[in-house]
């Protein structure tokens, strides 16, 4: 296991750009060893943020960061171990996902490149944009501590294929996480979605891409559509959902910061 540094970060903090780990209000969960590895990760990732003169962009600088930690720290998955797995998908946006029978889970490893993508505000408005390797750590992290479940985070991929982003070189890093395999009942519509979020204390927000937003800790989703999403005969259980916690100004810029006495369901996780 890696070893912890000594200012781990906490998910539930940052200014949604990646520029602090301030620890803001807590969010429960039952997670925490799993949490604990995605923010190692995302801190290794983050660094000290200091600029590089051979680094375009803050996505390029963590990816250099988290691919000499991930070395260092062993925590190297080779291309070998996916050569056993069951290709379940190569044609999402985020992910190349597989299936491992011998341990029932699901493989994912980012795009070369591309970390997924987070809630942004935007001129009056909730939107999206793309993560840095951090920001991608930090929202497993915080899926895991909102809704609990089971993400691992498996470590970093170095394969020899294009970048997804052009002017970047080849072999830039991919994150790996694994998840519980769930077996689906039913579908899991819109409307069920719905009634999930609104019990877990969250309120869809007009004009966005699937978004959702709890003013109880200003939790953000965006993306919250079926393929997110398993029906099981337990219920609904959230797969893959970007999110981040907002600041009070990235609330007041995305027009969220409304009415705080509206009634509003939270339910915390034990």
């Amino acid at each position: 296991m890696p070893t912890q540094p000594s200012n781990p970060i906490d998910s539930s903090g940052g200014d949604g750009d990646g520029h602090e780990y301030e620890n803001q209000s807590p969010i429960q969960s039952s997670s925490g060893d799993q949490r604990e590895a995605f923010q190692i990760a995302a801190q290794a990732a983050f660094g000290s943020g200091d600029p590089h003169p051979s680094e375009a962009t803050p996505g390029g600088i963590e990816a250099r960061n988290l691919e000499s930690w991930a070395r260092s720290q062993r925590q190297i998955v080779e291309a070998a171990r996916f050569e056993s797995l069951l290709l379940i998908s190569n044609r999402t946006s985020e992910h190349k996902v597989f299936h491992c029978k011998d341990t029932d889970r699901a493989i994912k490893h980012t795009w070369p490149g591309v970390y997924g993508q987070v809630p942004s505000p935007s001129n009056k408005h909730l939107d999206r944009r793309n993560a840095s390797p951090s920001e991608y750590l930090k929202r497993m992290a915080l899926q895991l501590q909102v809704f609990g479940g089971d993400i691992q985070f498996e470590g970093v991929f170095i394969s020899d294929e294009p970048s997804l982003i052009i002017g970047q070189p080849a072999g830039e890093p991919s994150l790996v996480i694994s998840q519980q395999w769930y077996e689906k009942s039913g579908i899991a519509t819109n409307e069920l979605i719905h009634d999930f979020l609104v019990q877990e204390g969250f309120r869809p927000v007009p004009a966005s891409y699937f978004g959702w937003y709890r003013p109880e800790d200003r939790v953000i989703i965006v993306d919250a559509k079926p393929d997110n999403f398993v029906l099981t005969d337990s219920g609904l259980v959230p797969i893959d959902l970007q999110m981040i916690q907002f600041t009070e100004d990235q609330l007041i810029e995305a027009d969220l910061s409304g009415d705080p006495t509206a009634p509003v369901i939270f339910i915390p996780r034990p």
